[in-house]
């Protein structure tokens, strides 16, 4: 009984490479997951095929035709599994192939990242950070138009760099991967700071944004991307409540880290964080806008800084 006991994981593991082999070929697009004391979260999204964005030398057409296909996409609904180490999950992916598994107990981790091993082929890498409890600062920052340019307020330049240019050519806004660098170097473990890049676009352009993100020399950090179906957790057009639920999972799940939140004014990044700000005053280290809305009217809240001016200093 106890060596069937201690063989329990590795049957496990086995089950799920047969499931694997048995899915038609696809991938698994796994998010970047998280650990604390509050718990830890998991999720991802199975598709039937294995598109993958532009090669870093594609045509803007080549680029165009990938970013097209990786957006549309099919589900896979069914059995997923991974592991981290001797660890080892299953779950099930809906018809939409979104999965996902949260729960309120602790992982015996040490500190630090940890790599996300999955039978399913992971249509690239994906890693779990377990949080130091001595790291106090964090970072939650938008990435269109905050670390990307991406001119969201005009949307066919939006369509063209977000679909006709390769993740490697993407054009990122000066100074901040050296800014999040530089923050992080105050944390005991910087290497392990909190850093969660939060965005509304599809989950299906994880593996585009993670080249982005490598390519600049962004710090590490916990990419989190908006699942779309009519039947998806995430609200569909309401990008404001979308933010506003992730970001508040985030400060539920790290209570004891003070985060600086970091976003622009092209959309609603002022109005959630200023909200934010309103719900968990104790959290927040301060708030940074990016300007780049030629409204002249465009409000701007009180207590938010210019990250212009956090750049420059």
């Amino acid at each position: 009984m106890k060596l069937l006991k201690s063989m329990k994981p590795l049957l496990t593991l086995l089950l799920l490479l047969l499931a694997g082999s048995l899915l038609a070929a696809g991938q698994n697009i796994i998010d970047d997951g998280w650990a604390t004391a509050q718990g830890y979260r998991f999720s991802g999204r199975l598709t039937e095929d294995t598109h993958q964005p532009a090669k870093a030398d594609s045509g803007s057409v080549t680029a165009a035709y990938r970013s097209t296909r990786l957006l549309f996409s099919s589900g896979a609904e069914g059995e997923v599994g991974w592991s981290v180490g001797k660890l080892v999950w299953r779950s099930r992916a809906d018809d939409h192939g979104y999965w996902a598994l949260m729960t309120n107990q602790p992982l015996t981790l040490p500190a630090g990242w940890h790599a996300i091993a999955s039978p399913i082929p992971a249509s690239s890498a994906a890693s779990l950070l377990v949080h130091d409890p001595q790291n106090r600062l964090g970072i939650i920052s938008d990435i269109d138009d905050t670390i990307l340019v991406s001119e969201v307020t005009n949307k066919a330049k939006l369509l063209k760099n977000s679909l006709a240019v390769p993740p490697e050519a993407r054009q990122a806004v000066a100074g901040v991967a050296a800014l999040y660098a530089r923050t992080a170097q105050q944390n005991p473990n910087p290497a392990a700071t909190p850093i969660f890049y939060l965005s509304a676009s599809p989950k299906q352009l994880t593996d585009s944004l993670r080249r982005f993100l490598a390519k600049n020399a962004f710090p590490r950090g916990v990419l989190m991307l908006k699942e779309v179906g009519h039947e998806s957790r995430d609200p569909l057009t309401d990008q404001q409540n979308y933010k506003l639920g992730r970001i508040e999972a985030i400060l539920q799940a790290f209570p004891d880290v003070q985060f600086m939140l970091i976003g622009d004014d092209g959309e609603r990044d002022p109005e959630v964080y200023a909200e934010i700000a309103r719900r968990y005053p104790q959290q927040i280290s301060g708030v940074w806008i990016r300007r780049v809305s030629a409204d002249p009217k465009r409000a701007r809240i009180a207590g938010q800084q210019d990250l212009a001016t956090l750049l420059a200093n």
